[in-house]
């Protein structure tokens, strides 16, 4: 136990509780935003698969064909961090980079059937990591969950944040 001036003000105090009421909201959220993380994490590794894998061929299914640059910032992800990835998914069948006819110094980049694939057995993945941290709710619950989170999001992510 550390004594003098190093020590800690709370050492010989009991431990702290949780804060009443919607203090400590934000600590919950955290919490349960980590641990979808994880289950999520687990359940595409199962199929050998990444969550920035995942997050781009889920971007291009909804958006493409996009930049190299767009898809970047979309998914806020290092340009030189997202060459390396693009190359592996490229590799792999799964999209396709070509040169914008407009202007030659960009490339497109778009999802192959494979690609497609793929991601259609990834979302089965996610959906059932979600099912199973979701068990605990009704059908009613998850979906008034998922409106409240929608309106979270909606505000938190306003033009200009960084969501």
């Amino acid at each position: 136990m550390k004594t003098g001036a190093h020590a800690h003000p709370k050492a010989h105090t009991k431990a702290a509780t949780a804060p009443p009421g919607d203090r400590g909201l934000v600590l919950l959220m955290v919490r349960l935003a980590r641990m979808g993380g994880y289950r999520l994490t687990e359940a595409l590794a199962a199929m050998e698969m990444r969550t920035h894998e995942f997050a781009v061929l889920n971007q291009l299914s909804e958006a493409a064909p996009l930049s190299q640059q767009d898809l970047g910032r979309a998914l806020r992800i290092n340009p030189s961090n997202l060459v390396g990835l693009l190359d592996l998914l490229e590799a792999d069948g799964l999209l396709l980079r070509v040169r914008d006819p407009h202007d030659r110094r960009r490339h497109l980049v778009t999802i192959t059937p494979l690609g497609k694939r793929r991601l259609m057995r990834a979302w089965e993945a996610a959906e059932a990591a979600e099912t199973d941290l979701l068990s605990p709710l009704s059908e009613q619950e998850r979906e008034q969950l998922r409106s409240m989170l929608e309106r979270l999001v909606g505000h938190a992510c306003r033009p200009g944040t960084r969501c």
